[in-house]
């Protein structure tokens, strides 16, 4: 039966120091005041596979000296008597970590699922560093697995990303003997901070700035207002929402999650045909659809942005997430044209993504008058690592982009309730843990989309990618025959 002990691991760093916190902490921090009392909702966990070579402590050496090179991992954050956030970073301390020791015949993914639901109901005090936890599972003495568990204030999923690379480098790295290979130079957050309160940094908050209050001008009041009269649940009527059917409560929102196969065929195909990323593909359909059930002309957005154009940013561990609203306007015949306008004002969203958290808040609360707020409870959130245009010689040979193969494809699909949970009104999440595959994950409020409505929107989505995909399929045997044609998809 696997056992664990908990390790209390000292740590040290170069420097201890006192900041302002940067505009992505503090935005993160308005958003976790929000979720109060539930602190946790804003932990994050990640991890990964090991070699299965060294041992335990190799694996906590090679932690300790995470915390020696990333000072966001010694950071606690503080406010002062007028609500001004603080990061506080420690030279020193200790962080914990629970290592399971396990059978050969025992699952270890067993004992990782057990431990993120523990974490996430156990909070972090946001004023003590170190603000992150960790899991090691191990097999026959050698480290198997590596897992975190982390504040949002101080690490974003890219972050996560970047150490669970770096782990493993510097495990194999000490096991054989080697000297660690170096940190790859990056801006801490503290400089970051800095930044921000430079004339270089106001300057980009004044743009930003500017650019919210033109997109909020153009943005509609709502997308999916919530109805009076809407089921809470499947079923139950509006007047029992609040307390569900038979002292039963009704959760507000609904998650489902799509793993389609036949939208990882069709995304690439329509990225290449329409000229456009694979991300604003995937933006363009769903954008469309709010638009339609909206019945409005342009749709408004919240996307998320890693904020890592700046090269000093690429190897940052710290949290550099923000959320920047993009219009993006519906109307014209030709889809790929609703795509080109969507790839470029989700280019200029992204190039404004760094804004002031305060000033952006009091222009969403009167932007179309005082006291009339703009609803953007609507969020996109592309997490795969790669969304680039495809190559145009990507996926030939195989006829990605037959249209029969997508459909024969749609047959693979599954729409199940899942367990991700956001507080707004409409998040969509796209991943693609498995090659070939697309999984998109959305969680809505209840009244604006009833459970079933959420399981159509995802069909509706992939059934739009396949149809659009079969009219770009169509199109490119014209051309290439010598026929020039236009088609559309309704």
């Amino acid at each position: 039966m696997a056992e664990f002990v908990r390790h209390r691991i000292p740590f040290e760093g170069r420097r201890a120091v006192t900041a302002p916190a940067t505009c992505a902490q503090r935005h993160i921090w308005k958003l976790m005041q929000s979720q109060l009392p539930d602190a946790a909702f804003y932990d994050v966990c990640y991890w990964t596979a090991l070699p299965g070579h060294g041992t335990v402590q190799d694996l906590l050496d090679v932690l300790a000296e995470l915390f020696r090179r990333h000072e966001s991992l010694r950071t606690g954050f503080r406010w002062d008597a007028d609500g001004g956030l603080f990061q506080q970073v420690v030279d020193s301390g200790e962080f914990v970590a629970e290592v399971w020791s396990l059978h050969r015949d025992e699952d270890p993914d067993s004992v990782l699922r057990a431990w993120r639901s523990r974490m996430r109901h156990t909070p972090f005090e946001s004023a003590r560093a170190p603000l992150i936890r960790f899991l090691v599972t191990v097999v026959d003495g050698a480290p198997v697995l590596a897992g975190f568990c982390v504040s949002h204030l101080v690490a974003d999923l890219t972050s996560l990303r970047l150490l669970a690379d770096e782990v493993p480098r510097l495990l194999d790295a000490r096991v054989a003997g080697r000297s660690l290979p170096p940190a790859v130079p990056s801006r801490q957050p503290v400089e970051q901070a800095r930044l921000e309160h430079s004339p270089r940094g106001r300057a980009l908050l004044a743009r930003a700035r500017t650019y919210w209050e033109r997109q909020l001008a153009s943005a509609p009041a709502t997308l999916l207002p919530p109805r009076d009269g809407a089921d809470g649940a499947d079923g139950v009527d509006g007047a029992d929402r609040a307390h569900g059917v038979d002292g039963q409560a009704v959760p507000v929102r609904y998650s489902a999650v799509m793993d389609s196969r036949a939208v990882g065929l069709a995304v690439p195909v329509l990225a290449r045909r329409w000229r456009v990323s694979t991300s604003a593909v995937l933006l363009t359909v769903v954008a469309k659809l709010l638009g339609r059930r909206a019945g409005l002309p342009t749709c408004a957005l919240r996307l998320l942005s890693a904020n890592r154009s700046d090269p000093e940013l690429r190897a940052t561990i710290g949290n550099l997430h923000t959320e920047v609203i993009v219009t993006i306007g519906l109307e014209g015949d030709r889809i790929e044209d609703v795509a080109r306008r969507a790839f470029a004002a989700c280019t200029t969203a992204y190039a404004n993504a760094l804004h002031d958290p305060d000033d952006v808040a009091e222009l969403i609360a009167s932007a179309h008058g005082p006291g009339v707020p703009v609803d953007l409870s609507y969020c996109f959130n592309d997490v795969r690592e790669a969304h680039a245009l495809p190559d145009a010689a990507e996926g030939r040979g195989r006829a990605p982009d037959d249209a029969a193969l997508l459909r024969a494809a749609m047959a693979d699909t599954v729409v199940a309730p899942g367990e991700f949970e956001e507080g707004e009104t409409f998040f969509l999440v796209i991943d693609d843990e498995d090659p070939g595959w697309i999984r998109l994950v959305l969680n809505a409020e209840r009244r604006a989309l009833t459970p079933s409505e959420v399981h159509g929107f995802l069909y509706e989505v992939e059934r739009s990618l396949v149809e659009y995909a079969g009219a770009a399929e169509r199109i490119g045997e014209e051309e290439a025959g010598g026929v020039g044609s236009q088609a559309t998809v309704a």
